[in-house]
Order: C-alpha cells, then sequence, then structure tokens
C-alpha cells in the first residue's frame, strides 16, 4: 500500500482512566507515541471522568464526549501536517458490543471512513506488538506481565510453525494479588522485598524450564525500586522491556497490517473473538455460477461483515455453507417467509452480515422490489446462524 495524502494510522489504548496513542506517518522510520509532555516519555492522557459509565449506560452523551476526546487527541498530530487520510486501531482491555458501537459511531462524527476503523482487544494488541519485533525476540515463548489494580497477570505468547499458516496463542497464566490486604502491617522497604519474592515466585512457576525470547512488563507499579531479584531471574538470557505503550503501539502495528501497509503474513492470531468458519454462497455472476466468499475465517466476529444485494432466481430459500478452520462444513438455510407475489427475477434482496459472537452469524435481509415496476414491500427478514459452538 502506498501511503498518499499525508495519511496517519493512529493505534489507540482506550482506558478506563488514563489513554495512551501512538502514530505512524511515512517520515517516520516506527510508529511513535504522543507524549501529554513535550520532550518527556509520559504517555498517559486522561481519559474523561464520565466516559465509561455514559458508554457502558449506552448514552447518547456519550458518544459525543468520546468523539471530543478522539478529536483533541487526534490535535495533537498537527506537526505531521492536515491529515488528508486516517486510519484508526482503537484497542482495550475487553471489546464489548457497547464500545465496538459507540467507537465507530465517534469516529464516524470526526470523518473517519468506516473501512479505516479498526478494533481489538489488548492481548490481539500484544500479538500484534510481539511479531512486528525482530525475530530474535519472538523466536521462542515471549511473557507478558501486566501489573494493574494490584494484580500481575501472566501471558505467554506462543507460535505453533507446524500449521500453514503458523497459529499464534496467548494463555492466561495465572495472576498474583497485591493489594493492601495482602501487605497488611509490612513497612515500605519489607513490603518491596514481599512484592519481590511473591513476583519472583510467580515468574519461576510460569516459566519454568521453557526457552523464552523475551520478556514485557505492563504497568507503572513496574518501577524497577522493587522488583530486584525477579528483574534478575528474567533477564537471564532473554530481553525484558518495560513501558506503558505496548498496547497503543500493538494497535497502530495492527492497523498497519489489516490496511495493508506492512502485511504480517504466515500467521494467524488464534484469540478468543476469532471467527473460526468461512461462510459462503452460490450464485449466479454474469450467468456463470460461482462461489462467493462473504465472511473469512481469522477475524475478530466485531470486525466481520458483509453487504450485497441479488436478485431472487425463482426460490424462496437461501443457502449458505460454512467451513471450519478445523474442516468442518455444513450448509445453513433461511427461508423467505410471504414473498411478495411477483414474477421470477422480480426480486431485489438487501443482505447484511453480522455477527453476535464468534459462533453466531446475524442475517439481515430486506425486500428491495425491482425499480418502478415493482415498488419495495417494506418486508424484512433476520435469522442467527449457529456456526458450530466452541470446539476448544
Amino acid at each position: 500500500m502506498t501511503m498518499d495524502y499525508n495519511e496517519v494510522t493512529v493505534g489507540f489504548d482506550l482506558g478506563r482512566d488514563f489513554s495512551v496513542f501512538t502514530f505512524y506517518h511515512k517520515n517516520n522510520t516506527e510508529p511513535m507515541t504522543v507524549s501529554s509532555v513535550p520532550g518527556e516519555e509520559k504517555y498517559l492522557f486522561p481519559t474523561p471522568r464520565d466516559l465509561f459509565p455514559l458508554i457502558e449506560q449506552e448514552a447518547e452523551l456519550g458518544v459525543a464526549l468520546l468523539s471530543n476526546f478522539f478529536k483533541m487527541c487526534f490535535e495533537k498530530l498537527s506537526a505531521v501536517g492536515p491529515l488528508g487520510g486516517l486510519s484508526v486501531m482503537v484497542t482495550m482491555e475487553t471489546m464489548k458490543p457497547a464500545w465496538v458501537k459507540a467507537i465507530r459511531q465517534a469516529l464516524d462524527m470526526l470523518d473517519v471512513p468506516a473501512d479505516r476503523v479498526y478494533l481489538q482487544d489488548y492481548l490481539e494488541s500484544f500479538y500484534y506488538y510481539a511479531l512486528s519485533q525482530r525475530k530474535e525476540l519472538w523466536r521462542h515463548k515471549v511473557a507478558l506481565f501486566e501489573y494493574k489494580n494490584d494484580f500481575i497477570t501472566g501471558y505467554e505468547l506462543s507460535i505453533n510453525s507446524a500449521t500453514k499458516p503458523a497459529m499464534v496463542t496467548i494463555k492466561n497464566r495465572g495472576r498474583i494479588c497485591l493489594d493492601e490486604k495482602t501487605r497488611g502491617s509490612r513497612k515500605p522497604e519489607h513490603w518491596k522485598r514481599v512484592k519481590d519474592a511473591r513476583f519472583l515466585e510467580q515468574a519461576k512457576k510460569m516459566m519454568g524450564l521453557d526457552t523464552y525470547s523475551s520478556v514485557y512488563l505492563v504497568g507503572e507499579a513496574f518501577d524497577q525500586s522493587w522488583e530486584h531479584e525477579s528483574l534478575k531471574f528474567l533477564c537471564n538470557r532473554r530481553k525484558v522491556f518495560s513501558g506503558q505503550n505496548l498496547y497503543s503501539k500493538g494497535a497502530c502495528y495492527g492497523a498497519m497490517h489489516l490496511s495493508g501497509m506492512t502485511p504480517l503474513t504466515g500467521f494467524l492470531y488464534a484469540g478468543p473473538d476469532m471467527i473460526e468458519h468461512n461462510i459462503s454462497m452460490q450464485m449466479f455472476k454474469r450467468g456463470i455460477e460461482s462461489r462467493v466468499d462473504m465472511i473469512n475465517a481469522g477475524v475478530n466476529y466485531y470486525m466481520a461483515y458483509y453487504e450485497c444485494e441479488f436478485i431472487l432466481d425463482d426460490t424462496e430459500e437461501l443457502v449458505f455453507s460454512s467451513s471450519s478452520i478445523r474442516g468442518e462444513t455444513a450448509e445453513h438455510r433461511v427461508v423467505l417467509t410471504d414473498l411478495p407475489d411477483r414474477p421470477n427475477r422480480a426480486t431485489r434482496i438487501h443482505m447484511e452480515l453480522t455477527f453476535a459472537a464468534k459462533d453466531q452469524c446475524r442475517v439481515r435481509l430486506e425486500d428491495m422490489g425491482l425499480g418502478e415496476l415493482y415498488k419495495s414491500s417494506g418486508k424484512k427478514w433476520e435469522a442467527v446462524m449457529e456456526l458450530g459452538g466452541d470446539h476448544s
């Protein structure tokens, strides 16, 4: 993909208390994270206090507030010049339906095209970040430790190179609690030693004798003032990195990949929101029957979308085919009940495919009539195709 019109790609880590955003521009050699204090590595921008409650309540005011927050952040990019094109990836701890809708509406208010809006959770951002680094940093397993809300959670990224494409998985390997109740009456220096010992125990338990190429520490509480023995262990034959912008950089790398700017080929992230089925339908195009691919496996269910119009040819039933990444196939039939009585090939249907979950494809259909001869009846149909559920 060639970058024209001063295009900018943004990765936005949207957090309840603070947010971080990273951008890539053709003048950069790599994604750059925006500082809230010019000249310093201070990446945390306060998230509007009422934003999360308003969005979770699906209040219209929340969308306006979110749009204004995005606008304020994007204005920090004025140094790169007028933005002729903007691609935005928003990453969150969990991408819930209310946020999917609100983010798209908020960015639409800023004239960001729908096909340039991408969404993913933190772990997928970790995937994109890790695999965008030098190969020596992900040749073996990769560890992530996230210190948040008094808990340190460990994650393990591993690559199965025996499959084509190579399947990448991220597993939650457990967490430890370091809250005030756990601290008890310990004095500051004693508490630091206890935290260090507990984190060391967690790291040893998780990593064992396995080979890890690199370790990433995310969270302000990792400040090198207490993690002495644990860092000695982690740094033994491994590269260790710490910072606050891993998720926003991973989001930026993800947008660069999905837009075709810097393809990440040969890998498939098998995340919990990933659709595991391809969906297609047999149709006649220019008189030749062929398979039309509508949904491809490997994308997050909240990013999957397909829309088209077609003319019915002597049928009141649509037949969809699904095939899973494991090779399973199935047919799914949707009946158009009470179709208007018209001659054959005189009914045009508008179809939209979206997903309610990774294994639930929602089909929406509408009778569009056919030109001036046959007006639309306004009739609509909706069905959900169950794609087999969880096979784990």
